[in-house]
């Protein structure tokens, strides 16, 4: 009884979480999947500003007019001489010509600066057979070895590390693919699986072959039914 609340509050987090990152949302048809070797050595993104990053930015020259800021909920700061401006999904070099743009209005070839001094949404997401599920924080470079680890571990006797699941979004898209962390932990060599902000990954107890057949093993079968839905994205293995 003990192991099957347990699994099951397993279950409504990852459920939570997937609702949260948009992966919830019924599907029109499967779209590719990637490799775990593609997804690996895949760059991350430029940073995109988001509410709560703390902003500095300053101005050469001028000083007094350098200021530290945090980015509001509705995305937006407000700044010396030229009052709100928007700075949530810009890139720090976006806003930084924005900015430039703006104070040239008040100031004669104004050279600005911009510095993303603290990121505060940057977590990925651990979640299946380990000890600790839930959100962790993403500081600098974090491996799928180090997540599962910082996790608990996939210490259980269930926990399946050849078929770890890793979630990603791009490009508007979420995208699938299982890792054998078994065999990085026994050395083999091989590139490591670098995490990205915002990923999720789930540690199985049983072999996934296809998404949507581990939300309806994982997920469907224990949540009520006008909750359950459809996950149409395959996963490759490497």
């Amino acid at each position: 009884m003990l192991m099957l609340r347990s699994s099951k509050k397993c279950v409504i987090l990852l459920f939570v979480v997937l609702s949260l990152m948009g992966l919830a949302a019924a599907c029109s048809g499967t779209r590719p999947a990637w490799t775990a070797a593609a997804m690996a050595q895949q760059p991350p993104l430029p940073y995109r500003v988001g509410p709560g990053d703390v902003i500095d930015v300053k101005l050469f020259y001028t000083p007094e007019l350098d200021e530290s800021q945090i980015v509001r909920p509705d995305g937006k700061m407000t700044l010396q001489l030229i009052g709100e401006i928007q700075a949530e999904g810009k890139t720090s070099e976006e806003l930084q010509r924005e900015l430039a743009h703006r104070f040239s209005t008040q100031l004669i070839d104004p050279k600005v600066a911009v510095f993303v001094r603290r990121v505060h949404d940057s977590k990925y997401w651990v979640a299946g057979e380990v000890k600790r599920p839930g959100p962790y924080q993403m500081l600098g470079h974090a491996t799928i070895v180090e997540a599962i680890m910082d996790a608990g571990g996939g210490t259980r006797p269930t926990a399946d590390l050849k078929n770890v699941l890793v979630v990603r979004q791009r490009d508007g898209r979420h995208y699938g693919c299982l890792v054998n962390v078994k065999e990085m932990l026994q050395g083999k060599e091989g590139p490591s699986f670098n995490l990205q902000a915002r990923d999720i990954v789930f540690v199985p107890s049983t072999k996934i072959t296809k998404v949507d057949d581990w939300m309806d093993q994982y997920v469907n079968k224990v949540l009520p039914q006008h909750l359950q839905f459809w996950f149409g994205y395959n996963v490759n293995h490497q």
